[in-house]
């Protein structure tokens, strides 16, 4: 039986169903709020409100998306990239040893949706009186040392699109900063209907609308034979597995100060938050098990700690290049952040530059069975154990 697995999650009736509140906090509950398009809309919304350009410097990691640091080069700004851990946080000892005289804002992030300590990396922020970016995108729910995700930063952002059933949105938050005189403007009549359209297209495509799949996937095709390009279902890769990663990357400026579609902050609001946490929790846990001593890849991160929600689920390939492209073929929804920004320096002991080949990102979202998941884990088996 072929499986096409939703690597984001889907409409579906599920996706209505369950208490909207969990233990876990969430950004979307942070005391001063704006959603934003997307992710990377939220941070050059951040350096906005910093006042942050051309001469200034930001910290930024070795192992990131080439969204987190389009917006600080988009403003002219300077990245500056800083080693991580093994458990990656950031190297607090190689940065004391720096001049950060011209930085003026650092981006810490929460790799894969588990929260990392934070107090310390306030405690220099404050010290060196840099703001604080807390990078949220991975880690919607969570709490780390002691607060909620999102409350340590001077601000912080995060991705609807990676943890509801949306076609856009992000938001920028804090705990600590009005947002003040953030306005953003508001989306033509087209654009809802096409992200409402685009939304219950992607449920049917992937079974998530019971009852109603095959009349609404006729309803798209008979849709798609009447304009010039094929339907395409909204949930899809985030393009970062090729060649157009940095044109992917780089910030639309006038999309970037715009609200999200309506359908996105509908969700936003009222998303059934326990089975996003409980579902996601459950799947991780369930591929840690079936990945177990599996020759050829590991879980790089097999402990799920009771504070976190994870976003994705990091497996370490051992032999990454001939596998990520037999996966890919494969039509596995995986991908990494081999796409590093350009000049982006190798530090010795930094497992920024392995991690970006090694570690692939595999989904684990609300929306997976059980029986996807053991599909999922056969087949990277079966590949990772192949010559």
């Amino acid at each position: 039986m072929r499986h096409i697995l939703p690597p984001l999650p889907i409409l579906s009736w599920a996706s209505q169903s369950g208490p909207r509140a969990r233990a876990l906090p969430c950004v979307l509950n942070s005391p001063h709020l704006v959603l934003t398009t997307s992710g990377r809309a939220a941070i050059l919304l951040a350096l906005e409100q910093l006042r942050i350009g051309r001469g200034d410097q930001v910290l930024l990691p070795t192992y990131h998306c080439p969204t987190m640091v389009s917006p600080a080069q988009h403003l002219g700004a300077e990245p500056l990239f800083f080693p991580i851990t093994a458990t990656g946080e950031p190297d607090l000892d190689w940065l004391a040893g720096q001049d950060l005289s011209r930085v003026r804002a650092m981006v810490v992030a929460h790799y894969f949706g588990m929260p990392k300590p934070m107090k310390a990396i306030r405690a220099f922020c404050d010290k060196q009186g840099i703001a604080l970016i807390e990078d949220c995108a991975h880690s919607l729910f969570g709490i780390a040392d002691g607060q909620p995700v999102g409350s340590w930063g001077d601000y912080a952002i995060a991705s609807l699109t990676k943890f509801l059933p949306v076609p856009d949105g992000g938001c920028l938050a804090s705990y600590r900063r009005e947002l003040s005189g953030l306005r953003l403007g508001g989306r033509g009549v087209r654009s809802e209907l096409r992200g409402l359209s685009n939304t219950i297209e992607s449920g049917a495509f992937y079974g998530g609308m019971r009852g109603l799949n095959r009349i609404l996937r006729a309803l798209f095709w008979l849709k798609g034979r009447f304009r010039s390009r094929p339907a395409t279902p909204a949930a899809t890769s985030n393009g970062m597995e090729d060649g157009s990663a940095y044109r992917a990357a780089r910030i639309d400026s006038k999309l970037a100060h715009r609200r999200p579609l309506m359908i996105s902050r509908w969700f936003a609001g009222q998303a059934k938050r326990e089975r996003i946490v409980l579902n996601r929790r459950a799947n991780y846990l369930a591929l840690v098990e079936l990945f177990q001593n599996t020759p050829g890849c590991r879980p790089l991160m097999a402990d799920l700690p009771e504070y976190a929600a994870p976003y994705v689920f990091p497996l370490w390939v051992d032999d990454p290049e001939t596998k990520y492209q037999q996966l890919r073929q494969a039509k596995v929804p995986l991908y990494r952040w081999d796409w590093l920004w350009p000049d982006t320096p190798a530090y010795a002991g930094d497992p920024g530059m392995a991690w970006s080949r090694h570690v692939f990102q595999l989904p684990c979202h609300q929306d997976l069975t059980p029986k996807q998941l053991a599909w999922l884990a056969t087949t990277i088996k079966a590949v990772c154990h192949s010559p």
